[in-house]
């Protein structure tokens, strides 16, 4: 009875995921998914109506090249691009979820620079194309490295990086001129490990990652 109450004037004190989120109440989670469902159906699409060994060897870049699927790849890719940037905004900033804002901008500036440097161009525009390939994989593989091995330690995390790494190597191995001719199969289980493992992650309350806030910086935020 003789316990001090507390101050009904005296804020509560809050972690930094907390006031992140309270500054972006919308969670990016149902963007991001948005987003995947888009690109995931533009390249389904693509594979109905064009369908050959090209497929196999070049992957969804061949559907950027063909006239047919042009269109459709350019539309979904630049639609997806869009809302990947709108997920992105909504992220908090602290990690992971800023390499995660990071990768994302990364992802929907790339996909369109992918449609603006066709590979049948020139040489340039081909090497061009595998750079900005390749740099998207390995950020993409990187932070789903990161989220598995520092967040996430988790069996959804293990599986999802697992199919990232079975998809990257089925498409290593498929590039022109290598062993194997399964390279849009190796993009789509690479990126469906990843949408798996970004998935998981949105999945858990932000208050999880954050340290609580110290004084000064509570008071520099009232």
């Amino acid at each position: 009875m003789f316990a001090r109450r507390k101050r009904k004037d005296q804020p509560d004190r809050k972690t930094s995921a907390e006031i992140a989120v309270s500054e972006h109440p919308d969670t990016p989670r149902h963007q991001l998914v948005a987003s995947e469902i888009v690109l995931l159906a533009t390249v389904l699409v693509c594979t109905i109506m064009i369908w050959n060994d090209n497929v196999n060897i070049y992957g969804i870049s061949y559907f950027g090249v063909t006239t047919p699927t042009l269109p459709v790849v350019a539309i979904g890719f630049v639609v997806g691009s869009l809302i990947l940037i709108t997920a992105s905004k909504k992220l908090p900033d602290f990690a992971p979820y800023r390499l995660v804002k990071f990768t994302l901008r990364v992802v929907s500036v790339g996909i369109v620079l992918l449609l603006l440097t066709p590979y049948t161009v020139d040489t340039f525009f081909n090497w061009t194309h595998m750079i900005l390939g390749g740099v998207i994989f390995a950020i993409e593989m990187y932070t789903g490295a990161v989220i598995c091995f520092r967040h996430l330690p988790d069996r959804v995390s293990r599986i999802a990086l697992g199919i990232q790494f079975l998809g990257g190597l089925l498409a290593m191995f498929s590039l022109p001129d290598h062993m194997l001719n399964f390279m849009l199969e190796g993009e789509v289980i690479f990126q469906l490990g990843f949408m798996v493992s970004l998935n998981h992650l949105l999945q858990i309350p932000p208050a999880r990652f954050a340290r609580p806030v110290t004084q000064a910086t509570d008071q520099q935020l009232s």
